[in-house]
């Protein structure tokens, strides 16, 4: 019987990385968009408490079911489990913080941005290895260049030009500040993710067991802050609520964590580099929000230089393992 070699393995679950990876965009770019009108009427909690506790309901008795050595894995990682969990909370609560106060193309800019510009510290201090090429000069300029898309966002922002209009500058700064928090978390989370990956545990019981941090720390915010919690209180709310949570945050999670495990880091961040711009088309559809032409440059300009900044880094990689050898 015929089996596939191992290239063209390789090449198939890049493949199914990448439409995972696709996949989850575009469902992305829905929940900000519209997360981010409900976050500006209603606090986050609520929606956080649900939707993190649905991860572990619903995946969990799939991952015992299915997975048992993958959950197995994982408790012999403890140290690895508890920063998965530790790095989760902080980064989708401060994002869902965020999205409540900048327009979510900004937020969505600033959470990703940081991500190639951390790369390198965050496989050396999170992951406990020096990244296979450092980044040469071109690779460099790009970082530049990255920083200033950022720093653009952060401006629009701050100077009221966004789609939501002026703003008080400390809500302004508050929300740029979440969402820079918000994306160290997440790539440090994402590394400590693909780790367990590579050690055997499986997509469903990683995002079963991920976010039990994220209910702890919401349901204390909720016990400290005492927020405005009716909207749960009404079967309609709660319909609501319950709805958003699976559909527009459990499945996406659950689809990236597949996207993360199958493709590589360059195919994830080139697709992921498309989300503020498609951010931008559906904020216009919907159209709460005027169409800001200096959040769309910088959506623009981001893409372009995420995209470029992957590509040197694979270019950078190649370039330190040499030449492959000749077929034998």
């Amino acid at each position: 019987m015929l089996t596939a070699s191992p290239p063209t393995r390789r090449a198939d679950r890049e493949a199914a990385g990448f439409a995972a990876s696709f996949a989850f965009v575009c469902l992305a770019s829905v929940r900000d968009v519209y997360l981010a009108g409900l976050f500006q009427r209603s606090s986050p909690l609520g929606l956080a408490l649900v939707a993190f506790s649905l991860c572990s309901v619903v995946f969990l008795p799939i991952a015992f079911a299915r997975s048992p050595d993958s959950l197995r894995v994982l408790l012999r990682r403890p140290r690895e489990l508890f920063w998965v969990n530790a790095t989760s909370a902080l980064a989708w609560i401060a994002f869902f913080f965020a999205l409540g106060t900048l327009e979510p193309l900004l937020v969505q800019i600033l959470f990703a941005g940081v991500g190639p510009l951390s790369v390198v510290w965050v496989d050396r201090l999170v992951a406990g290895v020096s990244p296979p090429a450092g980044p040469g000069r071109a690779e460099r300029l790009i970082h530049v260049g990255l920083a200033a898309a950022l720093l653009l966002a952060a401006g629009v922002a701050l100077g009221g030009l966004s789609g939501l209009g002026p703003q008080p500058g400390g809500a302004a700064a508050l929300g740029v500040g979440l969402a820079t928090v918000a994306g160290v978390s997440i790539s440090a989370n994402t590394v400590l993710c693909r780790r367990l990956n590579d050690a055997g545990v499986d997509p469903v019981a990683l995002v079963s067991v991920r976010f039990i941090g994220a209910i702890v720390l919401a349901g204390a915010l909720t016990l400290a802050s005492r927020p405005d919690l009716t909207a749960l209180r009404s079967a309609r709310g709660s319909a609501v609520v319950l709805g958003a949570s699976l559909l527009l945050v459990v499945f996406p999670i659950y689809v990236n964590q597949v996207g993360t495990s199958l493709a590589s880091p360059l195919t994830v961040r080139v697709v992921l580099a498309v989300g503020p711009v498609l951010i931008f088309v559906l904020q216009t559809i919907e159209g709460r929000l005027s169409p800001s032409p200096y959040s769309l440059a910088a959506a623009v300009l981001y893409g372009v230089l995420a995209v470029s900044a992957a590509l040197a880094r694979r270019r950078a990689i190649r370039a330190r393992r040499g030449p492959a050898p000749p077929p034998i």
